[in-house]
């Protein structure tokens, strides 16, 4: 009767004493990505004149530090989260099936950025097809898309090779050449947040941004535009945070036993921030 008490009222077993099962750990990081996350988008909105009636939280050092700070906990709280998983998996004693388990999440995950992008492209086919009026701005001295847009997307377009040529390398152990096209990778995709960063500063010099606009066709236009671009922009720098972290795991020697999932996940999700971008460049700068 003891024992069969005992049984009832054991504890779980942990991934140290059962290879086949493993609960992870209560963890703060998910609440404090939210946050950062959370806080970030006010800092946008006050820096765009937004938050007029809100005396305390409209001035502009406080958007500004509101939106750094924000971003910066967002990118703490994101490699925080990243350390936690990459520490929990050292608990498998089945490399082989945890690989195929962490592959299976993060496609599903993709999956779920892809539905909340087709909210974006939703809107826009639905703006183009009812108001005749929407459309790029019409601002003098300033061409919209154009050279820059171009450049910046055969840009993001040549960091996806680079990014999957570094990821067969890594595979295969050559390792050298792999951490060659990861860094390389790394700074296309900088450089093309540079030219998104530009535009964007264009555009908002000339006080073209949704809450400055009178309701129209520019001012949808507006709002697509900068949620769309603001959105994949957001991507590209946790991209760019995943590719960090496969690049710190390679020069730490990490990636052996067939455990490189930090480098495999953080090659799909950028291959799959390349593809959308194609998809925004042709529905926001072409077909608009």
């Amino acid at each position: 009767m003891s024992s069969t008490h005992d049984q009832h009222h054991a504890p779980a077993a942990t991934g140290h004493d059962d290879p086949m099962s493993h609960v992870p750990p209560p963890s703060p990081w998910p609440l404090i990505v939210a946050a950062g996350l959370t806080v970030a988008p006010f800092g946008i909105v006050s820096l765009l004149g937004g938050l007029k009636g809100w005396p305390l939280i409209s001035s502009p050092s406080v958007g500004l530090l509101a939106m750094l700070g924000g971003f910066a906990v967002f990118l703490v709280g994101l490699m925080g989260w990243a350390h936690q998983i990459i520490s929990e998996k050292k608990l498998s004693h089945d490399p082989a099936a945890q690989q195929k388990d962490l592959q299976l999440f993060i496609l599903l995950f993709l999956v779920g950025e892809l539905s909340a992008f087709g909210a974006v492209f939703g809107f826009i086919f639905h703006r183009n097809f009812y108001d005749p009026s929407f459309g790029p701005p019409h601002i003098d001295g300033f061409h919209f898309g154009g050279a820059k847009a171009a450049i910046a997307t055969f840009l993001l377009l040549s960091s996806s090779v680079t990014c999957e040529f570094a990821h067969h390398a890594v595979e295969h152990g050559r390792l050298a050449l792999g951490r060659f096209l990861l860094i390389s990778t790394i700074v296309l995709g900088a450089v093309f947040l540079g030219f998104q960063g530009f535009e964007w500063g264009e555009f908002i010099q000339r006080g073209y941004y949704p809450l400055n606009i009178p309701q129209g066709g520019e001012s949808s236009f507006a709002a697509a535009f900068y949620t769309g671009t603001g959105f994949h922009g957001l991507h590209v720098a946790i991209g760019l945070v995943m590719l960090c972290m496969a690049w710190f795991r390679l020069e730490a020697g990490s990636f052996r036993d067939g455990r490189t999932f930090t480098l495999t996940a953080a090659s799909w999700y950028w291959h799959f921030v390349d593809i959308v971008w194609v998809l925004l460049f042709i529905t926001i700068y072409v077909m608009s």
